[in-house]
């Protein structure tokens, strides 16, 4: 997984106002918590954000949050919330998880390949699951998750169980979960 890092500056007011003049100024207010420490208010830069969001795209939204001089810490974006009309960034949340932390995320499920009743039987390949849950620790946790599905003709399904294995990675959905199906 490559690492992505964003910077934070702190802020010390809270509140519609004072997000208000931080919005004004180009920045994004935003929180981070994790179990072992209080929530902590700081603001990000709009610009870097929405660079970050991008290059994320439809992958894990595990970040570096480097605030100040202290060391980057390795935390998961939980929430983006956007203005509804003007299309811009209101307020980000980040969940601060330890190195030796194991950790429960939703990854992207990709599908690779051309499915075989796609190809001969002109059915369409349906995602049933955008997402698997997993647990694993931070180094760990895969950007998404390709799954083959050449193999499937029409009314075959890709399983849960059938995902491939990742070293240090636990799938916490139900084995007969379906993730991709084939469809006339």
């Amino acid at each position: 997984m490559k690492t992505l890092t964003i910077n934070a500056s702190n802020r010390n007011q809270a509140g519609s106002a004072a997000s208000g003049r931080l919005r004004a100024e180009g920045r994004v207010p935003a929180v981070v918590y994790g179990k072992s420490k209080e929530p902590e208010n700081l603001s990000v830069d709009a610009r870097e954000l929405r660079s970050l969001l991008r290059t994320i795209g439809n992958n894990t939204p595990v970040v570096q949050l480097k605030s100040g001089e202290s060391a980057a810490r390795t935390s998961i974006i939980k929430e983006v919330q956007r203005h509804p009309i003007k299309d811009s960034y209101t307020h980000i949340d980040f969940q601060e998880v330890a190195d030796d932390e194991l950790v429960e995320i939703e990854v992207p499920v990709h599908p690779v390949g051309e499915a075989w009743g796609v190809k001969n039987e002109n059915a369409t390949i349906e995602t049933v699951s955008q997402t698997v849950l997993v647990r694993c620790l931070p180094k760990d946790i895969p950007e998404s998750i390709n799954a083959d599905v050449t193999a499937l003709k029409v009314g075959d399904s890709l399983h849960v169980s059938e995902l491939p294995a990742i070293d240090g990675v636990k799938y916490l959905d139900a084995p007969a979960q379906p993730v991709f199906a084939v469809v006339k």
